[in-house]
């Protein structure tokens, strides 16, 4: 098992120059549109991904707690269960 990975799930970092970074834990799903208009769900242990992201809205899964982020567009990246977002806005 991954060092990162809780039992619970993965860990999620949107980096944006215009804020600071917000940091989720024990993230069991996640939902990102895609900029080319698809939606990427994503669980714990997603193979290693690179993607552009369009401005939307993130939906994730925290314990049994659905909630949503509005996220700017940017690059997604996914390696040993941390989900990384950079964002400029």
């Amino acid at each position: 098992m991954s060092p990162k990975l809780t039992e619970k799930g993965f860990r999620v970092e949107i980096h944006s120059m215009a804020r600071g970074p917000v940091v989720l834990e024990n993230v069991s799903s996640l939902s990102v549109l895609l900029a080319d208009g698809g939606w990427l769900g994503i669980l714990p242990g997603h193979a290693p991904l690179v993607a552009a992201t369009e401005d939307g809205i993130l939906s994730y899964t925290s314990g049994t707690e659905q909630k949503t982020l509005e996220v700017s567009g940017g690059i997604l990246s996914i390696a040993d269960n941390v989900v990384s977002i950079l964002t400029t806005r």
